[in-house]
């Protein structure tokens, strides 16, 4: 005795085996269809199924506390993104990128003036903390290259850093710090001193150089020279600045300083 199958809609079917067919079908997804099957000849023993169509798995986005979407059956990263803050290659049509004035360049050199300490993500935490950097003197300031940028969870601009402080255990650890100009800023200098002067800083001197990429190497000042500059120079993500008699030297703040001193 076979089966009968009755109910169902135009897509959805079940042959005499119970296998169904055309659950796929968009336009009844989530509704449940209602089938009977009748055994054989015998027309009074009837059983009832319902069957419930999937919909597709396509939850609604939803914005979660940084302004960026969510699904909600989806937990947020450690570090949320915004390609709508963060800067984009190439920048937008009017040239901005989304992040502060302040903000380092990808690639780019910064030291930390005050305390600063690394975190595994972006959500500063104390339990998170990689390493601490303390404040230090001028000339030894902890360097960092910026890697990437990240927001926290509150709207704060985190820096991505790779540790280059050679001398220090520390030297190679990658994470997170604070991108707030109190405490961190760019290694080399963005503008000319006003007096045209600046001063050698770093115990061992620094060269001249025939170069702007600074090789071939002429002359060095000692530590306390004042030296008397023509013109800021960009190269690549770093600056220098060219004498009056053509040759080069660092802008690096850890190794000059504007001004007499």
């Amino acid at each position: 005795m076979i089966p009968q199958w009755t109910g169902g809609d135009s897509n959805v079917k079940i042959d005499s085996n119970g296998k169904i067919t055309g659950l796929d079908n968009p336009a009844e997804a989530g509704k449940t269809v209602t089938f009977k099957v009748t055994h054989g000849i015998d027309s009074t023993i009837t059983h009832t199924f319902n069957v419930k169509i999937p919909a597709k798995s396509n939850p609604t986005p939803t914005p979660n506390n940084n302004g960026a979407s969510s699904s909600n059956n989806s937990t947020a990263p450690a570090n949320p993104t915004n390609n709508a803050w963060n800067p984009t290659t190439p920048p937008k049509a009017d040239g901005s990128t989304g992040l502060p004035n302040y903000a380092a360049v990808k690639g780019a050199a910064v030291y930390a003036t005050k305390r600063v300490y690394m975190y595994r993500n972006a959500n500063f935490k104390k339990s998170q903390r990689i390493a601490t950097y303390p404040k230090a003197k001028r000339v030894n300031r902890p360097m960092f290259v910026v890697l990437d940028y990240a927001k926290s969870n509150g709207g704060a601009l985190r820096y991505k850093v790779r540790d280059v402080n050679h001398n220090s255990k520390t030297d190679g650890k990658i994470g997170y710090i604070t991108a707030n100009p109190k405490y961190v800023v760019n290694v080399y200098y963005k503008t000319m001193p006003k007096s045209h002067k600046i001063t050698v800083i770093n115990k061992k001197g620094i060269h001249t150089y025939k170069h702007v990429n600074l090789t071939g190497r002429v002359k060095t000042f000692k530590k306390g020279t004042h030296i008397t500059v023509k013109r800021f120079v960009k190269h690549n993500l770093t600056t220098r600045y060219q004498l009056s008699n053509g040759t080069y030297i660092t802008a690096n703040k850890k190794l000059v300083i504007q001004g007499n001193y």
